[in-house]
Protein backbone atom coordinates (compact mmCIF):
# COMPACT_ATOMS: atom_id res chain seq x y z
CA UNK A 1 0.00 0.00 0.00
CA UNK A 2 1.59 3.61 -0.72
CA UNK A 3 0.78 6.53 0.82
CA UNK A 4 0.90 9.73 -0.49
CA UNK A 5 2.51 12.68 1.57
CA UNK A 6 -0.23 16.06 1.18
CA UNK A 7 1.58 19.08 1.04
CA UNK A 8 2.02 20.98 4.17
CA UNK A 9 -0.55 23.33 2.71
CA UNK A 10 -1.87 24.77 5.52
CA UNK A 11 -0.80 27.57 7.78
CA UNK A 12 -1.28 27.66 11.04
CA UNK A 13 -1.90 30.19 13.34
CA UNK A 14 -3.20 31.19 16.26
CA UNK A 15 -6.45 32.64 15.62
CA UNK A 16 -7.17 30.76 12.19
CA UNK A 17 -5.45 27.71 10.18
CA UNK A 18 -5.77 28.78 6.30
CA UNK A 19 -5.47 26.49 3.12
CA UNK A 20 -2.08 28.33 1.57
CA UNK A 21 -3.33 27.40 -2.18
CA UNK A 22 -6.34 29.75 -1.96
CA UNK A 23 -4.23 32.56 -0.86
CA UNK A 24 -3.65 35.20 -3.85
CA UNK A 25 -1.98 37.80 -2.23
CA UNK A 26 -0.47 39.08 1.35
CA UNK A 27 1.20 42.43 2.31
CA UNK A 28 1.98 44.89 4.84
CA UNK A 29 1.35 48.90 3.94
CA UNK A 30 4.17 50.79 5.21
CA UNK A 31 5.25 51.30 8.89
CA UNK A 32 1.69 49.30 9.80
CA UNK A 33 1.79 46.78 12.58
CA UNK A 34 -1.03 44.33 10.43
CA UNK A 35 -0.45 42.12 7.83
CA UNK A 36 -3.38 41.59 5.18
CA UNK A 37 -3.85 38.13 3.57
CA UNK A 38 -6.34 38.43 0.71
CA UNK A 39 -7.67 35.02 -0.74
CA UNK A 40 -9.29 33.63 -3.70
CA UNK A 41 -12.74 33.92 -2.39
CA UNK A 42 -12.44 37.96 -2.43
CA UNK A 43 -11.93 37.32 1.63
CA UNK A 44 -9.44 39.61 3.42
CA UNK A 45 -8.21 38.81 6.56
CA UNK A 46 -6.02 41.23 8.77
CA UNK A 47 -3.63 39.96 11.32
CA UNK A 48 -2.51 42.54 14.29
CA UNK A 49 1.23 42.35 15.48
CA UNK A 50 2.53 44.52 18.30
CA UNK A 51 4.65 46.26 15.83
CA UNK A 52 5.79 47.04 12.44
CA UNK A 53 8.91 44.58 12.86
CA UNK A 54 6.59 42.12 13.96
CA UNK A 55 4.24 42.54 11.36
CA UNK A 56 7.37 42.18 8.75
CA UNK A 57 8.26 39.32 10.42
CA UNK A 58 5.40 37.78 9.89
CA UNK A 59 5.05 38.67 6.83
CA UNK A 60 8.79 36.72 5.58
CA UNK A 61 7.48 33.68 7.66
CA UNK A 62 4.05 33.70 5.72
CA UNK A 63 5.82 34.16 2.37
CA UNK A 64 8.41 31.63 2.84
CA UNK A 65 5.88 28.70 4.17
CA UNK A 66 3.31 30.21 1.17
CA UNK A 67 6.12 29.78 -1.32
CA UNK A 68 7.26 26.31 -0.35
CA UNK A 69 3.98 25.31 -0.71
CA UNK A 70 2.60 26.58 -4.12
CA UNK A 71 5.92 27.43 -5.69
CA UNK A 72 7.67 30.41 -7.02
CA UNK A 73 5.73 33.59 -5.96
CA UNK A 74 5.82 37.51 -7.22
CA UNK A 75 7.10 39.81 -4.99
CA UNK A 76 7.06 43.47 -4.93
CA UNK A 77 8.18 45.60 -1.90
CA UNK A 78 6.20 44.60 1.35
CA UNK A 79 3.86 42.78 -1.45
CA UNK A 80 3.54 39.09 -2.48
CA UNK A 81 1.25 38.07 -5.13
CA UNK A 82 0.47 34.60 -6.59
CA UNK A 83 1.76 35.13 -10.65
CA UNK A 84 -1.50 33.02 -11.61
CA UNK A 85 -3.87 35.06 -9.05
CA UNK A 86 -2.81 38.53 -11.23
CA UNK A 87 -4.83 39.60 -14.24
CA UNK A 88 -2.95 42.61 -15.99
CA UNK A 89 -0.26 44.79 -15.02
CA UNK A 90 -0.87 48.27 -16.17
CA UNK A 91 0.26 51.91 -15.82
CA UNK A 92 -2.08 54.97 -15.66
CA UNK A 93 -0.64 58.04 -14.65
CA UNK A 94 1.83 57.61 -11.87
CA UNK A 95 0.64 54.76 -10.60
CA UNK A 96 0.90 51.39 -11.53
CA UNK A 97 -1.58 48.79 -11.00
CA UNK A 98 -1.93 45.27 -10.40
CA UNK A 99 -5.04 43.58 -11.14
CA UNK A 100 -6.76 40.42 -9.67
CA UNK A 101 -10.28 39.27 -10.21
CA UNK A 102 -11.97 41.26 -7.63
CA UNK A 103 -9.34 44.15 -6.80
CA UNK A 104 -6.27 45.69 -7.76
CA UNK A 105 -3.41 47.03 -5.36
CA UNK A 106 -1.33 50.14 -6.83
CA UNK A 107 1.67 51.72 -6.33
CA UNK A 108 2.29 55.20 -6.35
CA UNK A 109 5.32 56.76 -8.50
CA UNK A 110 6.70 60.71 -8.88
CA UNK A 111 5.40 60.65 -12.77
CA UNK A 112 4.10 58.91 -15.59
CA UNK A 113 7.69 58.18 -16.60
CA UNK A 114 9.08 56.34 -13.28
CA UNK A 115 5.31 54.53 -14.11
CA UNK A 116 6.54 53.31 -17.26
CA UNK A 117 9.57 52.38 -15.99
CA UNK A 118 7.88 50.34 -12.67
CA UNK A 119 5.36 48.44 -15.41
CA UNK A 120 7.92 47.44 -17.50
CA UNK A 121 9.98 46.26 -14.66
CA UNK A 122 6.89 44.42 -13.29
CA UNK A 123 6.12 42.93 -16.39
CA UNK A 124 9.83 41.47 -16.65
CA UNK A 125 9.77 40.34 -13.15
CA UNK A 126 6.03 38.71 -13.67
CA UNK A 127 7.12 36.95 -16.69
CA UNK A 128 9.94 35.55 -14.79
CA UNK A 129 7.92 34.31 -12.37
CA UNK A 130 5.43 32.54 -14.22
CA UNK A 131 8.35 30.85 -16.07
CA UNK A 132 9.55 29.09 -12.93
CA UNK A 133 6.29 28.00 -12.10
CA UNK A 134 5.53 26.67 -15.53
Amino acid sequence: MFYIQPSMSLYQHQLFTLDLNKVIAVYQNEDESAVTIRTDDQRKIEVATDSPEAADQLLNDFASQWEAAVGALFRHGKHVFLPAAIYSIQAEGDEVYIYFRDHSVSFAVDDSEQALALLAELTQRWQMVIGQTT
